[in-house]
């Protein structure tokens, strides 16, 4: 689980990084679409404006509107007098246009789809052809166009604006899953070699045990003979802790076919009573507090002797209590190992589940590895926490075993 997280908090500054870089591109995206919404409507406003001053220009030149000249996306064009008058005019027009409708805004009908224009106008050569002399005197144009082209694109933009920041949203997701999920085939594929010179070492080890063991049960032995009932309890003792020795090598051995080991029902309270009994330290039992586990005994027993040994050796040569505890939680048992030692440095602690590391002169490093993978083959966790006021908690929490 550290490793896990030590991973993920590695990874945190990539993730930003893409989310960024993926904002930034559906903003730059919606950026560029209303830039191009802006520029068709520049565009279908400037085109109006070029359609009236050539039909100005032609109504200069000829005395009149010729129908021949007009656009096919125009609706109507009108000549005013200054009292809004019409004096001229071929389609869809007013009969009176008021000055202030002449203020020369570009006004959108959006249910018909079309453009209006109505702006005043001079012209020397304009205001003669419109009944009125003298300097001064204006007069009125009016201009109604069908843009049903710019409509349509302005829909498309539109839709654009919504589906491009979607579209760009939905590649970042699955970018981020594709990320995720070779970095996750990585790390297992990076944990399955180390579990291979794990299980290497393993086999070794174990090999090397049980010659030392096989002398020890046989000089075992030989004692029972010279010394019948005299020393049967540490005897007993002897061969009971040789034999664990060889259960748990062969378990090792087992590490990568079979973590599970032969799973039973443990009463904690009890297991732990008799684990306290058998340390050669003190170790502080809970009081009234009970949980029942699915879990393998003799590696149950590896992972919490592991655990209490760690405790135990973090106070150095001076020694001290090792407690322990046991509590319900949301359908899990925790089981805590606590100490008041010299605790986990900051700087170790997202290494010390990997194989073969150790801070110890004497230690292996392959405790921890092996606790967790017991623990995590029965579905629980094994966390290192620091404790307040200083020292370590290990905690354990496994699936509540179904009551009998």
């Amino acid at each position: 689980m550290q490793r896990r997280e030590k991973g993920s908090r590695e990874m945190l500054p990539l993730y930003l990084g893409l989310a960024l870089l993926f904002l930034a591109l559906a903003l730059l995206s919606a950026f560029l679409i209303a830039g191009e919404s802006r520029r068709a409507r520049i565009l279908v406003e400037y085109e109006a404006d070029r359609i009236a001053s050539a039909l100005l220009d032609s109504f200069r030149a000829q005395g009149e509107i010729d129908p021949a000249d007009l656009d096919p996306r125009i609706l109507g064009f009108g000549l005013y007098r200054a009292d809004g008058a019409r004096v001229a005019g071929l389609g869809e027009t007013p009969r009176l246009l008021r000055p202030e409708d002449g203020a020369g805004a570009f006004r959108y009908d959006d249910a018909r789809r079309t453009l209006v224009l109505a702006r005043p106008l001079e012209g020397p050569g304009l205001m003669p052809m419109m009944g009125r002399r003298g300097r001064g005197q204006s007069g009125l144009f009016y201009l109604s166009m069908g843009i049903g082209g710019y409509y349509r694109s302005r829909i498309l933009y539109g839709a654009a604006m919504v589906l491009v920041p979607v579209i760009i949203a939905a590649l970042a997701a699955a970018f981020l899953s594709l990320l995720v999920s070779n970095l996750r085939f990585r790390r297992r594929a990076m944990e399955q070699e180390t579990l291979a010179r794990l299980g290497e070492s393993a086999r070794t080890l174990a090999h090397e045990i049980r010659n030392p063991l096989g002398a020890i049960r046989l000089q075992t032995g030989l004692l029972r003979k010279r010394l019948p009932g005299a020393a049967d309890k540490e005897l007993d003792a002897i061969e009971e802790e040789t034999e664990r020795l060889n259960a748990l090598t062969r378990r090792v051995g087992d590490f990568l076919r079979n973590p599970l080991g032969n799973p039973e029902r443990v009463d904690l309270t009890e297991f732990l009573g008799e684990l306290a009994g058998r340390l050669p330290y003190p170790l502080a039992l809970p009081a009234g507090a009970r949980g029942a586990v699915v879990f393998d005994r003799e590696l149950l027993r590896s992972v919490l002797e592991n655990l209490a040994r760690n405790a135990y050796e973090s106070y150095g040569e001076s020694g001290g209590e090792v407690e322990a505890t046991i509590r319900p939680e949301g359908g899990r048992v925790v089981v805590e190992i606590l100490d008041r030692g010299a605790g986990i440095p900051q700087e170790l602690s997202a290494s010390v589940f990997d194989p073969f590391f150790t801070s110890k002169s004497q230690g292996s490093g392959i405790g921890l590895p092996l606790a967790r993978r017991f623990v995590e083959a029965a579905g629980g966790e094994l966390t290192l926490l620091p404790r307040q006021g200083g020292g370590t908690v290990a905690r354990v929490s496994l699936p509540q075993a179904e009551p009998r």
